[in-house]
């Protein structure tokens, strides 16, 4: 979750996934992306790297970890071992 105050109308907006993820793709390398204001429209600069540690930290990237980091029950151990 990354909060951001606009430049302009000094309103706090907070960006979904999905859009920080869109910023992420557009900034193509740059150090910099445009998030643009949800209230007035305007542009505001925020550092790459900011835009990937809101991600890093976000509730989608919890849950996707904690889903690989899962054991394998015992059911599929077994059934594996049937089939070899």
């Amino acid at each position: 979750m990354l909060a951001i105050t606009c430049d302009k109308c000094r309103r706090r907006f907070t960006p979904t996934t999905e859009d920080l993820q869109g910023y992420l793709a557009l900034s193509h390398g740059k150090k910099h992306s445009l998030v643009t204001c949800p209230h007035c429209g305007k542009g505001n600069k925020v550092a790459t790297q900011r835009l990937v540690q809101a991600l890093r930290f976000s509730p989608a990237a919890e849950a996707q970890v904690t889903e690989e980091a899962q054991p394998e029950t015992s059911d599929s151990r077994e059934d594996a071992s049937r089939d070899s």
